[in-house]
């Protein structure tokens, strides 16, 4: 997140990083959530978590939650590993709480 400041107020590394990849720093997020709701719909395949689980909603509440748990640095150090686990916790909750019977992340496919 210290890196944001940096390019929304250089406008020659906005077009570089444009060129570079298009879709600049929302192409980034895009790759980002791509693989967040990958690992979530592997872990749902798995039996991980529950198979209705809604992957996209999961996916957004993720992203959007660790965006704002690290979003103003201003305000001092990022958030501790504590904060980041609660958010993951809170947000998977009930998918993993509905998953079958037996089935547990230490388990092997």
């Amino acid at each position: 997140m210290a890196i944001i400041p940096l390019i929304t107020f250089r406008d020659e590394l906005r077009a570089r990083l444009r060129q570079a990849m298009p879709g600049g720093g929302i192409a980034i997020l895009s790759q980002a959530t791509a693989t967040i709701s990958a690992c979530l719909a592997a872990e749902r395949d798995l039996g991980r978590i529950a198979a209705d689980a809604d992957i996209d909603s999961l996916t957004l509440s993720l992203v959007g939650g660790g965006h704002l748990l690290f979003a103003d640095r201003a305000a001092g150090p990022p958030p501790a590993a504590e904060s980041v686990i609660k958010l993951v916790t809170a947000v998977i909750a009930d998918a993993v709480q509905r998953r079958p019977a037996g089935r547990d992340f230490a388990d092997t496919p």
